[in-house]
């Protein structure tokens, strides 16, 4: 995967989650191994804690999206640079930038951690 590639491809799982609110999009991008650093608890399923955190964020911020601001891969990780924005009025709000780092196994996202740098 070339960093165009990885770009279609983390703007495609974004796009997915935070445009169409399809979580069941979690089931084809994560692998049914996914971890996820920022839940940290082996003992809970990640793919449906995931699930369940991103339909709570969805009605407490409901014109919450993610923009794609880059990416770079090499092997099969993708570092990617996000902004996490709300829409107020018609005009975006930025309210976080973070750096995700995505562990791909079989083009699939087996692990996950995001390192936010800014928040309003």
């Amino acid at each position: 995967m070339n960093d165009q590639e990885a770009l279609e491809y983390i703007s495609g799982y974004f796009g997915e989650l935070f445009d169409k609110r399809n979580l069941e999009a979690l089931d084809d991008y994560l692998d049914p191994d996914y971890f996820d650093d920022d839940i940290g608890d082996p003992a809970v399923d990640h793919i449906s804690n995931s699930k369940e955190y991103l339909r709570q964020w969805f009605i407490e911020q409901p014109s919450i999206g993610v923009e794609v601001r880059g990416v770079s891969v090499k092997d099969d990780v993708i570092s990617a640079f996000l902004e996490w924005y709300v829409s107020e009025n018609g005009i975006k709000k930025v309210i976080r930038r973070g750096v995700a780092i995505f562990v791909l196994r079989n083009q699939r996202i087996i692990k996950r951690h995001t390192f936010i740098y800014y928040e309003a």
